[in-house]
């Protein structure tokens, strides 16, 4: 009687160490349980359409269970509520000395999306970035290849090819890493030549009654737009350009204070840093710092513009 009391219970105790972890999120899970289900990777290695089912499991994570290490706003930039037919699959593990990296596959109906989330080894939440997507129609086209590749530092390299009928080539690279404590862009490469369209200006309407407000401008796609704040004294901007015939453009919105007829341009976490000058009707622009993912990486900030006349208002 006592031997099959015992024996009851071994059976109990393996059933309970043999229990997988559940990755619905219904139920709470260890970050090394989520860990483990990502394959360490041997860098580099280049990830397409053709070979992604070669890296990614079959194993489908739930929403809940991302949701129990990532912040919501970032789980519903992954995978929104609303994609009732999207599913997370884990594909790699990229371990670092000072963090590692979570590369995932967001599989939709017609498009596979990949998302790198970075911890800090406390296996703290540091960024996430949705690093490209392949389009189900684009597979294995003669016309068209689309390749994601990682190398060892890592860098993020998503490099996209395309064949017009008359075998002319265009294409697009552009290299993202985590620096800086967040996902940057920091290549950039192209001979695609950039749509015609009208630069919308979010500053357009605003009040401009403060000194140095107004519209400077050379032409309709390389100005800067000076707005009154709502904190007396201080700016917000809008600055736009197009250079190199189009092929490489720049944006930047923010905040400006002036000294004199004097601004600089700089936010936390951001290591962009702008230098603004106003003499007369010209503004000045000296770039200072990395402004790589503000703008192409061939071109920079530093321009200068004339103010223009305000217009008169209609009696």
């Amino acid at each position: 009687m006592r031997i099959g009391y015992y024996i009851l219970l071994c059976c109990l105790i393996l059933a309970c160490a043999e229990k997988k972890p559940d990755f619905t999120g219904n139920t709470p899970l260890t970050i090394n349980d989520f860990n483990k289900v990502f394959k360490a990777a041997s860098l580099p290695l280049s990830i397409s359409d053709s070979n992604l089912k070669r890296y990614t499991d079959t194993l489908v994570i739930g929403r809940k269970a991302l949701a129990q290490f990532v912040p919501d706003s970032v789980v519903e930039n992954i995978i929104a509520i609303k994609d009732k037919k999207a599913s997370l699959h884990p594909i790699i593990r990229i371990e670092k000395e000072e963090e590692y990296y979570l590369l995932l596959n967001v599989s939709h109906p017609k498009k596979q999306e990949i998302a790198v989330v970075v911890f800090s080894k406390k296996n703290d939440f540091l960024d996430y970035k949705v690093i490209t997507e392949f389009n189900e129609g684009n597979a294995n086209s003669k016309m068209y290849g689309k390749n994601l590749n990682i190398n060892r530092e890592p860098s993020f390299l998503v490099e996209e090819n395309k064949l017009a009928e008359d075998n002319s080539l265009t294409y697009e690279k552009k290299g993202w890493a985590y620096t800086d404590k967040s996902f940057r862009l920091i290549y950039f490469d192209s001979n695609k030549k950039p749509e015609t369209k009208k630069v919308l200006n979010p500053l357009d309407s605003m009040p401009m009654n403060y000194t140095f407000s107004g519209d400077y401008a050379r032409d309709a796609k390389n100005f800067i737009s000076i707005r009154d704040y709502s904190t007396a004294g201080k700016y917000q901007f809008f600055l736009h350009f197009e250079k190199k015939e189009g092929n490489c453009v720049g944006e930047l919105k923010g905040l400006l204070n002036f000294t004199k007829n004097k601004a600089t341009y700089t936010e936390k976490g951001d290591p962009c840093i702008i230098h603004f000058t106003i003499q007369g009707n010209v503004i000045s622009i000296k770039e200072d710092g990395n402004c790589g993912n503000h703008r192409n990486m061939t071109c920079y900030f530093n321009d200068s513009y004339d103010k223009k006349r305000k217009p008169k208002k209609k009696k």
